[in-house]
């Protein structure tokens, strides 16, 4: 069997001989090659509109996961999951018998001091009194007021009071519980605004900035939300050419029938590019 690789020169092999099967696989593989290319000239790939397609998460601005700042049983878990508290409010409750008799132990050590100090301030006015005992009384009185501050630091440790408004996530234990110190407890989030993160060609920040109107179709409910756009990140990843943008959704009252917004809730990014930028698009072939 003849084969010709180049003008000019024959040459006879078996077609089972090992060169005749490599020479095979590059002629193969050359042809792959110049199909997929043909098939890219004539059919070229059309950029994406931008805006469409960009899929963004809602995160909660203030959140928090609560945890146990001491060793003890709970009397109580005042809210659970969904619902609603205020500022101030008592989110759980611990046994306090403990704590409470350590203070007024710690109270009455201070009073206590606070006399013997009284007494020897009058005699060190007198002379009455040396210095060493004076200085004794006078610390003596510091080291109770310390002790003092310690016990009502841990008895006040024993309600734990919500930092903002808002709702709960989840609670991870019921009341009767024994936890030991730094158990999590309970999640919680303000859901009086939400941060919108989602991510977005890098080639838009030759025209995005912050204070950017934005809107995002949420999945969950079916409804629209205006957003703005808050803060741009501050690297962009190599690889796929993209940087995380962050915009600022204030969370109005739903509308009858539409669930409310909570964290975790995705859809999808409807962004308008500036009127320069959509004509210099369109104009590219």
């Amino acid at each position: 069997m003849t084969f010709s690789f180049f003008s000019g020169t024959s040459a006879s092999m078996p077609a089972s001989t090992p060169t005749f099967k490599r020479w095979y696989a590059y002629i193969h593989a050359a042809a792959l090659m110049l199909a997929v290319i043909m098939i890219a000239v004539a059919h070229p790939a059309q950029a994406a509109t931008p805006g469409e397609g960009q899929r963004a998460q809602l995160v909660a601005i203030n959140q928090a996961v609560i945890s146990s700042e001491l060793a003890g049983r709970i009397t109580s878990v005042r809210f659970r999951e969904g619902e609603r508290f205020n500022k101030g409010d008592v989110l759980i409750a611990f046994d306090s018998a403990l704590f409470k008799a350590r203070f007024d132990r710690a109270a009455q050590a201070e009073s206590a001091a606070a006399k013997k100090y009284g007494v020897a301030r009058d005699l060190n006015k007198l002379g009455s009194i040396s210095t060493g005992d004076y200085e004794q009384a006078r610390s003596g009185l510091g080291v109770a007021a310390a002790e003092t501050r310690v016990e009502r630091v841990m008895m006040d440790r024993c309600s734990i009071t919500a930092p903002f408004s808002g709702r709960v996530g989840e609670t991870f234990v019921r009341a009767a519980e024994h936890v030991s110190e730094g158990t999590k407890l309970l999640t919680i989030y303000d859901d009086s605004a939400f941060e919108v993160e989602t991510i977005v060609p890098s080639g838009w920040l030759a025209w995005l900035r912050p204070g950017y109107a934005l809107t995002i179709a949420v999945d969950e409910t079916g409804g629209r939300y205006a957003a703005t756009v808050s803060r741009i990140a501050g690297v962009v990843d190599p690889v796929s050419q993209s940087v995380k943008i962050v915009a600022l959704l204030a969370n109005e009252a739903p509308a009858e029938g539409q669930a409310p917004l909570m964290p975790g809730m995705s859809g999808t990014i409807l962004i308008d590019m500036p009127h320069d930028n959509n004509q210099e698009s369109s104009e590219r072939p």
